[in-house]
C-alpha cells in the first residue's frame, strides 16, 4: 500500500479522522504489513514521529479500531498486556515465553473439537488460542 490513505481508510470503518486517528492508522496500516503492538510502543512511535498524543488517546483510538472491525485485541499472552493485531481475520497465536514476541498461527492451520456448550443464554461469538513457546 505505497499510496495508503488514511482518512478514506478510517471513513471505510466508520470512524472520523481526526489526527491522532489519521496518524495512528498511518503508522499501523501504510505498509500493508501484518503487526502487532501495544498502546505502549505505539505512543513511543507517534513521539518519535514528532506528534506526541495523549496514552488515553492512543489506548480510545486502538480500542474505536478493534470496534470497528479493522484491530483485533489479543489478550492472554503476556500477563497484564494487550497486544493490538492488525489482522482482524480470525487466527490464533503463539506467544514466546523469553522473547515476549506474538507470531500469528494461520488461519485454518489448529482444529478444535469438542468446544463446551456455551452458559445459559449465551452463545459461542469465537474463540482465540494463544499457545505459549520457550
Amino acid at each position: 500500500m505505497t499510496d495508503f490513505d488514511a482518512t478514506r481508510f478510517l471513513d471505510a470503518y466508520g470512524l472520523r479522522a481526526t489526527r491522532p486517528r489519521t496518524m495512528i492508522a498511518h503508522i499501523l496500516f501504510a505498509d500493508g504489513r501484518d503487526r502487532h503492538v501495544t498502546a505502549e510502543w505505539l505512543s513511543d512511535e507517534v513521539g518519535r514521529r514528532g506528534e506526541p498524543v495523549a496514552l488515553a488517546t492512543i489506548y480510545n483510538t486502538l480500542h474505536s479500531l478493534v470496534e470497528a472491525g479493522a484491530l483485533r485485541e489479543v489478550r492472554g499472552a503476556a500477563p497484564g498486556t494487550i497486544v493490538f493485531d492488525t489482522n482482524a481475520h480470525p487466527h490464533h497465536h503463539f506467544f514466546d515465553e523469553t522473547t515476549g514476541e506474538l507470531t500469528d498461527i494461520p488461519a485454518g492451520a489448529l482444529s478444535l473439537s469438542g468446544l463446551p456448550e456455551a452458559p445459559a443464554d449465551k452463545t459461542v461469538a469465537g474463540y482465540d488460542i494463544v499457545i505459549r513457546v520457550r
